[in-house]
């Protein structure tokens, strides 16, 4: 009798273990979910305002891009576009947003609808990303973007 009643007190606690383990995870998920849709949000703002240094703070130093005629740039090269002023973004909205977070990374897909050009020529109006992340120190990192003409 005391062995069935340890089993059941063990069991008991394992399951409430579990339970309290699976809302502190989704708890975390809500919240890293909400801290990446910010970093979009800085990331899409910068942009328009031709803000290098907080791109340069949101890309990790290996940050790898891919934009929508299947060009590659790494981040010094996605800085030095922004600081030439090449690049004039009038707007961008962003939507359909979905996070993916899996421990210290994390996968961002949406799209966007943007205004602007870039030496002249029209952005492409309606594009898909997908954009990566890693944590790093506490901090959502950029580790690599690629983008779609919609």
């Amino acid at each position: 009798m005391k062995t069935a009643l340890f089993f059941l007190a063990f069991t008991v606690t394992v399951i409430t273990g579990a339970q309290t383990q699976t809302s502190k995870s989704s708890h975390a998920t809500s919240a890293s979910s909400q801290a990446l849709i910010d970093v979009e949000n800085k990331w899409v703002d910068a942009l328009v305002k031709n803000d290098a240094a907080a791109l340069g703070a949101i890309f990790a130093d290996t940050y790898a891009d891919t934009d929508e005629q299947s060009h590659r740039s790494n981040k010094q090269e996605v800085l030095a576009v922004v600081k030439s002023g090449d690049l004039k973004i009038e707007s961008i909205k962003l939507a359909d947003m979905k996070v993916d977070v899996y421990g210290d990374a994390a996968v961002v897909t949406g799209s966007a609808t943007q205004a602007g050009n870039y030496k002249g020529q029209a952005l492409t109006a309606k594009i898909i990303f997908t954009d990566t992340f890693v944590k790093k120190n506490g901090k959502w990192m950029a580790v690599a973007s690629h983008r779609s003409a919609a």
